[in-house]
């Protein structure tokens, strides 16, 4: 079963703090509520947009508009204390499709640089059917379309990681609920390269090109099937993945102790394109150190700094090495960055 999104921690709950603050809560009277047979949110105040105030005091407001702003208020925040009387309202009044309402109303917002109102959209998607496909899926892409659109930004690099982690997480949930789907195992590989778990995402993308071979799959859930280009695109990936992989798989023989034989896959690498490319570095450097070539190793974990400047194990191995060389200085000097790093972003890379 998909996770339960009302029931996961709100990470993302104070980026949205803004978009509640556009909204003024007030009580419908109970004989509307009665006469629409909406008893239950008697005494429940709901959202009206400041900008409708005066026309919900003339005339008041339609159902569809307070859906709407109820809409935003949930995917604002998924822990809201009235969470459960609005999506009882929205269950009473709309069906499944509601869900595609949503993703249409996010990619409108999408297109007009409002990104915290289009994921605010999804988010209230997952919180009315959080177990669908086309929920979670739009979901992952709305979060993926808009740690894109941040990229390059230094003042959201915690958004930025929040965002990944959730995209990341639901595509993960879209494969192993709907494995069927083809575009689920495709956005899967890439989030998989993205975090430089090039294994897994071989095994993502093989899985989706077995998906894509069932074209049916994805139209009963009402997505187009895969073209030949997607299909292209992917086998072109599979084939780069090749030396990736290839790479990755000394980490196990480094960590089974056989620094000779992972040494042996690893340093022609360093004379080929790949000699740009940190993990060589890692891996050769942690051969060397476990072959007590200390030098050398030195002179790889600093090469991967130059090419990964925030890489905090590479800095975790450069102090150990230096204070067993009784470099006090350059030992604390790099401890010190490793737990820098650490708390700026908690990530080891």
């Amino acid at each position: 079963m998909p996770p339960i999104f009302k029931s996961r921690k709100d990470e993302l709950k104070p980026y949205f703090k803004n978009q509640l603050g556009s909204f003024i809560f007030t009580e419908l009277s109970p004989d509307f509520l009665s006469a629409a047979g909406l008893s239950f949110l008697e005494k429940v105040p709901v959202p009206v947009d400041q900008t409708d105030l005066k026309g919900f005091i003339n005339s008041g407001v339609s159902t569809t508009k307070i859906a709407d702003n109820m809409a935003v208020v949930l995917g604002s925040d998924t822990h809201f204390k009235h969470a459960d009387k609005y999506l009882q309202y929205l269950n009473k009044l709309f069906d499944d499709t509601l869900v595609k309402v949503f993703a249409g109303k996010a990619q409108e917002a999408f297109r007009t640089g409002n990104c915290r109102r289009a994921l605010a959209y999804l988010r209230a998607g997952m919180m009315f059917r959080g177990e669908s496909l086309a929920a979670m899926f739009a979901y992952a892409c709305g979060c993926r379309y808009w740690y894109l659109d941040l990229e390059g930004s230094e003042e959201d690099q915690e958004l930025i990681k929040i965002l990944k982690s959730e995209a990341f997480f639901y595509f993960d949930a879209v494969t192993s609920a709907y494995p069927e789907f083809a575009k689920g195992w495709y956005y899967l590989g890439y989030a998989y390269v993205n975090a430089g778990q090039y294994q897994r995402a071989q095994i993502a993308w093989r899985h989706y090109m077995d998906a894509a071979k069932v074209p049916a799959a994805s139209e009963v859930y009402g997505f187009a099937a895969e073209t030949e280009e997607d299909i292209k695109e992917i086998e072109g990936r599979l084939a780069e993945l090749e030396d990736p992989v290839k790479l990755e798989r000394c980490a196990a023989l480094l960590q089974s102790g056989d620094a000779v034989g992972a040494l042996k896959i690893l340093e022609p690498y360093s004379q080929t394109g790949y000699s740009k490319w940190w993990p060589l570095h890692f891996y050769l450097a942690t051969a060397y150190r476990q072959l007590g070539y200390e030098k050398e190793a030195v002179e790889g974990f600093l090469k991967v700094l130059q090419l990964s400047p925030s890489n905090a194990d590479a800095m975790d191995a450069l102090a150990e090495l230096y204070a067993k060389a009784g470099d006090a200085e350059k030992s604390e000097k790099y401890s010190n960055k490793a737990k820098l790093v650490r708390s700026q972003n908690g990530s080891g890379q």
